[in-house]
């Protein structure tokens, strides 16, 4: 599987993980801007930036940083990174997301705290 196909796949299991537990789930046409999905449910949105890999995701900081600005910029959102892995008997935590053959992480930036967005949403306010 080519690397954009797969990363392209990520985004589509990270939204479908969270359009399954009641987000409304919209993907960026292309992945050029800061966010790759928009989910919102209620008056929460998250800005999520998904990374994928077969061994371990790339972010660049630039990209961190365009994510924040563009947080800074809506109200009520949280900027979050979204980490999707193959599923290769890997250790997992407590907010490790088993999907089909998916791993999936999110953390809140920028403190980079590990979450679920679907177990804790009191941890995203």
């Amino acid at each position: 599987m080519s690397y954009s196909k797969f990363g392209r796949e990520a985004e589509y299991v990270t939204g479908l993980y969270l359009s399954n537990n009641g987000w409304l789930v919209f993907f960026s046409k292309g992945s050029r801007g800061p966010a790759d999905i928009v989910a919102k449910q209620d008056s929460k949105i998250l800005l999520i930036q998904v990374k994928s890999s077969t061994r371990i995701p790339r972010i660049r900081g630039r990209e961190i940083q365009n994510l924040l600005r563009m947080s800074s910029k809506v109200s009520n959102s949280y900027p979050i990174l979204s980490l999707v892995h193959q599923n290769l008997n890997c250790n997992i935590n407590t907010n490790t997301v088993l999907l089909g053959h998916y791993l999936l992480n999110f953390f809140l930036l920028p403190e980079w705290v590990s979450v679920d967005p679907i177990k804790q949403k009191t941890l995203i306010l």
